[in-house]
């Protein structure tokens, strides 16, 4: 497999020199509206991919690492909260519930090697905060019972879907079945903005919390 620069192009370059040459190379997601000749880039994107993917609304953050910490702020996890995912994941998403100073929690994993939703039920107790379900390597996880258990509990589902960009569950794209969804747009996967993430939300008042706090108040 090789590692993918070769695949970045005249496309690529002329959109970037176009930031310069145009748009007087405001990089700010917001504000500067006159310098900018109302280009903004980044809404662009974030507009387009959740109209593509059918939600409400997405948020651009620089990682799929700081998608999860601004995705969880938004849900409103606290220092103490238990947070459910599974044993095999990317480090990223237990660092975040220890950089939050969260519990994680571990589910075993069923055949599709994501959370086992037998497990799932077992590990929900009263400090339970939010379950984390990851779709490893495109793989989806058994959302169906997930969801039921997440609605049983009345616990929210954070999709984390930073694998699995393209990927569907019964005809659903993956990341869009939970709360939220996040993904990573590094290098290695499916669509790349060279670093970045991307938050899918359901509901406004969530993208409105998570914008609030991404974005300092602004």
């Amino acid at each position: 497999m090789s590692p993918g620069f070769e695949i970045i192009n005249s496309l690529e370059r002329e959109a970037v020199q176009k930031i310069f040459t145009k748009h007087n190379g405001v990089l700010f997601a917001h504000g500067f509206h006159h310098l900018r000749k109302k280009s903004f880039q980044v809404r662009s994107f974030e507009n387009e991919f959740a109209k593509k993917m059918g939600v409400h609304g997405a948020l651009a953050v620089s990682s799929g690492t700081m998608a999860q910490f601004v995705a969880m702020k938004a849900l409103g996890c606290q220092p103490g909260d238990e947070i459910i995912t599974q044993a095999f994941t990317f480090v990223a998403t237990v660092e975040v519930i220890l950089a939050l100073g969260c519990v994680p929690v571990l589910t075993e994993c069923d055949a599709s090697l994501n959370m086992d939703p037998r497990d799932l039920e077992r590990k929900i107790t009263s400090k339970t905060k939010l379950i984390i379900p990851v779709h490893m390597l495109g793989q989806p996880a058994d959302m169906t019972p997930i969801l039921k258990i997440s609605r049983r509990f009345n616990v929210p589902v954070l999709e984390d879907a930073c694998e699995a960009l393209g990927g569907s569950y019964h005809g659903q794209p993956l990341g869009t079945l939970g709360d939220c969804g996040v993904f990573s747009l590094d290098f290695a996967k499916t669509i790349t903005t060279g670093e970045g993430g991307i938050i899918l939300f359901k509901k406004k008042s969530l993208l409105t919390k998570a914008r609030e706090f991404h974005d300092h108040g602004h």
